[in-house]
């Protein structure tokens, strides 16, 4: 999550990140999720999931993105100080940006 310092205008205070995760739209994704601390349970309201991420397991979610655009979410239950406090920000792209993302990487 960004600091309030480090906000531009028009940006949403709680809910930005510096490291969007990008993803490209129309095709099946499935992300495996764990935890490095404690159990954590997120979600991304716009894809209709929420998912545990727990120390020492590996849980999965499949989503599809029709569009492109951001999309945002967040730790969705109390796991511990502060984690009402972890946005996520999905972009989703076309294939073509997406691709030369990962070149660049």
């Amino acid at each position: 999550m960004l600091n309030n310092y480090e906000l531009k205008k028009g940006d949403f205070r709680l809910r930005e990140v510096d490291n969007n995760l990008k993803v490209p739209f129309s095709l099946g994704i499935r992300a495996i999720i764990t935890s490095n601390d404690v159990i954590h349970c997120f979600t991304v309201p716009s894809f209709g999931f929420k998912v545990d991420a727990v120390p020492g397991r590996l849980n999965q979610v499949f989503f599809s993105v029709s569009r492109a655009g951001l999309f945002t979410g967040g730790c969705s239950e109390i796991c511990g100080s502060q984690h009402s406090f972890m946005p996520i920000v999905i972009e989703s792209v076309n294939i073509k940006s997406y691709c030369e993302f990962i070149l660049s990487l």
